[in-house]
């Protein structure tokens, strides 16, 4: 297959997610005149879904900029099984539109906490699997090793943040959520990496 029809697939679906998302806010209609009190306490209900919602597209943005330099700097061709992979992956962006839905509605309650997180991961597991396969099929030599090491870092950082999520949202959904979130630190923040790398002595060159 050629890779930019994949490409160009991958962006729409990525693109409707997120766009998606913003249907989960609705705006508040009141049969009669209300004070300002009223719709600052009707926009504080909202919140929950407004929060998800942040959230959810800059984790969607990260993903989006990772799946790009999966295709960009670690495939050079496709064949039949990275595009069956990466449709499996696509499904599971395709469904994070819902899981966000039912965290922002339900985020006190576990099972909507779990099917955002189990959402996070099938998504991150599905990358593990595609550079997996590229590195076998297709050979590394062109990268250098902080690239990889750096890559393999922030994919194990998500992996074990979500597990860590899905063990808490037993006890505390809020610590569960935070813990979905502490990767994006690392996946969006420039600079976040190499400051962690300092500070830890880490040897990711």
């Amino acid at each position: 297959m050629n890779k930019s029809r994949l490409e160009a697939l991958s962006d729409g679906v990525f693109a409707v997610a997120m766009t998606l998302l913003i249907f989960d806010i609705k705006v508040p209609a009141f049969p009669h005149t209300i004070t300002d009190a009223q719709l600052w306490q009707t926009l504080q209900a909202q919140s929950p879904h407004i929060i998800i919602y942040a959230i959810t597209f800059i984790v969607l943005s990260t993903l989006w900029v990772n799946h790009h330099f999966l295709f960009q700097t670690f495939a050079k061709d496709v064949d039949r099984w990275l595009n069956l992979q990466n449709i499996i992956y696509l499904m599971f962006i395709a469904f994070v539109p819902f899981s966000a839905a039912f965290a922002g509605a339900y985020y006190t309650q576990q099972p909507a906490v779990v099917i955002y997180g189990l959402n996070l991961l099938a998504i991150t597991f599905m990358s593990v699997v595609m550079v997996a396969h590229v590195k076998e099929t297709q050979g590394v030599e062109h990268l250098s090793d902080r690239l990889l090491n750096q890559s393999r870092f922030r994919l194990v950082l998500s992996i074990v943040c979500y597990l860590i999520g899905l063990v808490l949202s037993f006890w505390n959904p809020y610590a569960s959520l935070a813990f979905y979130n502490f990767p994006i630190l690392f996946n969006f923040i420039p600079g976040t990496l190499d400051f962690t790398e300092r500070l830890f002595k880490l040897d990711l060159g």
